[in-house]
């Protein structure tokens, strides 16, 4: 068996592609045959540990993966043998074949008609975009929502959750292609907030009122403009940081407009409430199914291309998701 291993926190030139010893599914895993994996920000960040939690190499970094389930450990009842899954791992899914190991990883049967493509893209994003619109932000059908960073993979599947949860959507992004491709995710209204200001273009939208919810995983130059959008007893999302620096706000502004800034933390959510993880992706299924969300996979990559995605996603290039095939 083979996986891209992690053999110093320099980045992508740090991964080698390596002959490592086949696992052993014990009690209470899984072993999973890996088909394709979906890349994310964090992977970017591991490998130059610059992530929340650090990893000392050598190790197997990648987040997510869609495959079939080889094997299952004693006391392993939601998936059997041959089942086509998604796992979500937290790193080591740059592998052939992956060791999942419930709670603290996910893994779980995807539809039937769903490709490995999508299920690959699908876990990390989606799982959460829902938790911080549903659990995080309690966004109401009528409500508004800002979107930013919208023509990336988390931001991508914001727009569509919002929208099918029967919210108001604008998305910002940084370019006119982007800007188009938010449109094309269900976008009601998009700004390109390099060209324009985007606290402006906000508030002419929402007759000066601002808007209910603010999704941001890029931080950095966007978050003080984009708080200055959030309307009286609104929600601003902390996400993440794709965009580098990690702002700071003085907290007697969440007074003036009675805002909420509310930090999502997903992964760690759904080990702590499994049962309200489970029943986000019971309703992320099913709207999948129903033609509501798709992932929207930028560029696929063969196995051998690993570092060479890593070293676009780093760079910004990365529209949606990115999907490399084992």
């Amino acid at each position: 068996m083979r996986a891209w291993v992690c053999t110093a926190l320099t980045g992508e030139d740090s991964l080698a592609f390596q002959e490592q010893p086949a696992p052993d599914c014990g009690p209470g895993q899984v072993l999973v045959r890996t088909r394709c994996v979906a890349l994310n920000f964090p992977d970017v960040l591991i490998t130059r540990g610059k992530y929340q939690f650090k990893l000392e190499p050598p190790f197997v970094p990648g987040s997510e993966l869609a495959g079939d389930v080889l094997a299952v450990g004693e006391g392993v009842t939601d998936v059997a043998v041959g089942d086509r899954v998604l796992a979500m791992t937290g790193f080591g899914a740059f592998t052939e074949e992956a060791l999942v190991a419930p709670p603290l990883q996910q893994v779980m049967r995807i539809p039937e008609r769903m490709s490995y493509e999508d299920a690959a893209a699908f876990n990390m994003t989606y799982g959460t975009a829902m938790h911080a619109l549903h659990q995080r932000g309690r966004l109401q059908h009528g409500e508004s929502v800002l979107v930013l960073g919208a023509a990336g993979g988390c931001g991508s599947a914001a727009v569509q959750i919002a929208k099918a949860m029967g919210a108001t959507v604008i998305a910002g992004a940084s370019t006119a292609e982007k800007c188009a491709l938010a449109r094309d995710f269900g976008a009601d209204e998009v700004i390109n907030y390099r060209e324009s200001d985007l606290r402006d273009a906000v508030m002419a939208l929402t007759d000066n009122k601002g808007v209910d919810v603010v999704f941001d995983p890029v931080g950095d130059d966007l978050f003080k403009p984009a708080l200055r959008c959030v309307g009286w007893n609104g929600r601003y999302l902390v996400i993440g940081f794709a965009g580098g620096e990690i702002p700071q706000v003085g907290i007697n502004y969440t007074i003036l407009k009675s805002l909420s800034i509310v930090g999502v933390a997903y992964g760690v959510s759904a080990i702590n409430d499994p049962a309200m993880n489970a029943g986000n992706f019971e309703q992320l299924f099913a709207w999948y199914e129903q033609g509501l969300l798709r992932p929207h996979i930028g560029r696929t990559f063969p196995c051998e291309g690993l570092p060479d995605a890593l070293r676009d996603m780093h760079a910004g290039n990365a529209l949606g998701k990115t999907v490399v095939q084992f």
